[in-house]
């Protein structure tokens, strides 16, 4: 069995009464924990983007509080940090709040001290980030590219600071 185009879907949803879409909706959310927090967030946080960003924030921080010591460990730990980062940047689908949850993150990392390690896969976390960061910014409106861009350059200024081999070719 194939699934419907969205287009199909969307017709047949503006069909059926307020009740009915509210009925599928909690079923919907009943087999995915996503699903829940989609809804969570649509119903609750759609209008405050901010307020959700900020608890984003908080949960980051958190995370990062509980690193523990070693190279691998941490790297698995801040792999589901940044699914859990991802999914939550996939609810709001807005990419200044994008950049600055990538951004926050990327401090983070580099105010955590872990940026001196020689463990390759938790480095290249990081300078994923970072080239998420760079791709993201010309998409923006001009006066914001600015701004994003002086912070993007003061994250670099600090990572070349804080690895001796850094090059901007490890995020093109």
């Amino acid at each position: 069995m194939e699934a419907p185009k969205l287009n199909l879907i969307r017709k047949e949803l503006q069909e059926l009464p307020k009740e009915v879409l509210a009925e599928y909706c909690l079923r919907l959310s009943k087999y995915k924990t996503e699903n829940k927090e989609l809804l969570n967030f649509l119903l609750f946080f759609n209008q405050r983007a901010d307020d959700y960003v900020e608890d984003v924030k908080k949960l980051l921080d958190e995370d990062f509080k509980k690193l523990p010591y070693s190279d691998y460990t941490c790297t698995k730990v801040l792999r589901k940090t940044i699914r859990i980062m991802n999914k939550h940047i996939k609810f709001i689908g807005v990419k200044v709040f994008e950049l600055d949850i990538s951004i926050h993150f990327c401090r983070l990392f580099l105010n955590a001290g872990i940026c001196h390690t020689s463990h390759k896969p938790l480095i290249g976390l990081l300078y994923r980030q970072l080239k998420r960061i760079y791709k993201l910014i010309p998409k923006l409106d001009e006066d914001l590219q600015f701004d994003y861009q002086q912070e993007f350059d003061a994250l670099i200024a600090e990572v070349k600071t804080q690895r001796k081999f850094f090059s901007m070719q490890d995020i093109y």
